[in-house]
C-alpha cells in the first residue's frame, strides 16, 4: 500500500535545517491538505512580521509545482531563508505480512540537496539505515565521536527519527509508520 510523506523543513543547512519534520499520510488528498495548512500557517506569520516591521520587505515567493506536491517559500532571497513543502510517495515493501509487523523501515531526507534519497523508492530496514549512514560518512570526516553515532543509532531505535550530520553530510531518516497505524 502507498503512503505519502509531508515533508516540512527548511532549505540546505539554514538556520533551523535540524527541525526537518515528515508525516505520513495514507492518501495523496490529506498529504495535500496538510501540506496546505502549513503553507496558510507560513504566510500568515510572514504577513504578521512584515506587519509589525512597517517598512519591511521580505521579498516573500511562493514557487509551487503545478500537480501540488512541492512548495518552496522564500522569505529572503539575500539571506537564503527559504523553506520546502514537498510531498513524496512512499510503497512499504515490510507493510502488509503479519510476520513483518517488526520490520521498520525509513524514508531518508538528504537536507542539503532538499530531496528525498533515491526518490522514496527504496525504503531501508534499520541495518540498511546504519550502512546508508556510515557510507554517506565514509570520505568525509576522519572519525565520528561514539556518543554522536550512539546518539544517531539511538534516535533511530527509541525515537524512530534520526539525523546524520558530518562534515558535508546530513541526512534525517525518519521511521516509515504501518499503514494500519494510520
Amino acid at each position: 500500500m502507498k503512503l505519502y510523506a509531508s515533508i516540512h523543513g527548511v532549505c540546505g543547512l539554514a538556520e533551523g535545517y535540524s527541525d526537518t519534520t515528515a508525516v505520513f499520510f495514507k492518501t495523496l488528498e490529506q498529504a495535500k491538505e496538510h501540506k496546505a495548512r502549513i503553507l496558510n500557517l507560513l504566510m500568515e506569520e510572514e504577513v504578521k512580521a512584515i506587519e509589525s516591521n512597517r517598512g519591511f520587505s521580505g521579498g516573500l515567493q511562493v514557487e509551487s509545482l503545478s500537480d501540488g506536491t512541492q512548495d518552496i517559500v522564500t522569505f529572503n532571497r539575500d539571506e537564503a531563508e527559504e523553506e520546502i513543502l514537498k510531498i513524496v510517495e512512499v510503497e512499504p515493501l515490510w507493510d502488509t505480512e503479519p510476520k513483518s509487523r517488526h520490520t521498520r523501515e525509513y524514508l531518508m531526507w538528504n537536507q542539503i540537496d532538499c530531496e528525498a534519497m533515491y526518490d522514496g523508492d527504496y525504503l531501508p530496514t534499520d541495518m540498511g539505515c546504519i550502512k546508508e549512514a556510515t557510507d554517506a560518512m565514509h570520505g568525509t570526516v576522519s572519525s565520528i565521536p561514539m556518543d554522536d553515532w550512539a546518539d544517531f543509532v539511538g534516535d533511530m531505535y527509541y525515537r524512530g527519527e534520526a539525523m546524520l550530520d558530518a562534515d558535508d553530510v546530513c541526512i534525517h531518516f525518519f521511521r516509515v509508520p504501518k499503514s494500519d497505524t494510520l
